[in-house]
């Protein structure tokens, strides 16, 4: 029976994915995520994984990782955090923006519905109040129902499309900081 209930309620950690280790570990998360995608979101994932940390850089973005807290440390989920618009120097001292986005909310399959993915929204946000960000902004495509459902329940409200050329199956939504 105790075997069952640490089956229900994971044990987890959320930190900053800094180290090499911990960069590949997401890179593990985005070829794993890759597979569901259409061809053109996989070119853009993998150009992505290939430029780690990116546009996630410090000291204006992050990177999230989940872990489990058995010994190997299991990677479970991710999300990065970024300034909007993208600076064109992600690791500049500066930045011109007060608002954020985060972006590739992503948990295994076999972690899902043991509220991991609202721990690490929970955790972009206030990694996005300590950077000083006033506003923090997503985007979700329309048929992640349960998703949106989350994102509104905590706090955030749905707005007018915030950028061009995307595509009309989003959902646009920020949360005031």
């Amino acid at each position: 029976m105790a075997a069952i209930q640490a089956s229900q309620k994971p044990s987890y950690s959320i930190s900053p994915a800094r180290t090499p280790k911990e960069v590949d570990a997401v890179h593990s998360l985005i070829s794993t995520y890759s597979k569901t995608q259409v061809p053109q979101q996989v070119l853009v994932l993998t150009s992505e994984a290939a430029t780690l940390p990116g546009r996630y850089s410090q000291p204006h973005g992050e990177i999230l990782l989940a872990r489990t807290t058995t010994p190997d440390q299991a990677p479970m989920g991710w999300v990065g955090l970024r300034p909007f618009p993208e600076l064109s120097d992600p690791q500049a001292a500066e930045r011109d923006t007060d608002i954020c986005q985060f972006k590739r909310l992503f948990v295994l399959e076999e972690h899902r519905r043991k509220g991991i993915g609202k721990a690490l929204v929970e955790e972009v946000i206030k990694t996005a109040r300590e950077k000083g960000y006033k506003e923090i902004r997503i985007s979700a495509e329309v048929h992640l129902e349960k998703e949106i459902e989350m994102y509104k329940r905590m706090g955030f409200v749905v707005r007018e499309k915030y950028f061009e050329g995307a595509v009309p199956e989003l959902v646009f939504l920020a949360l005031h900081l």
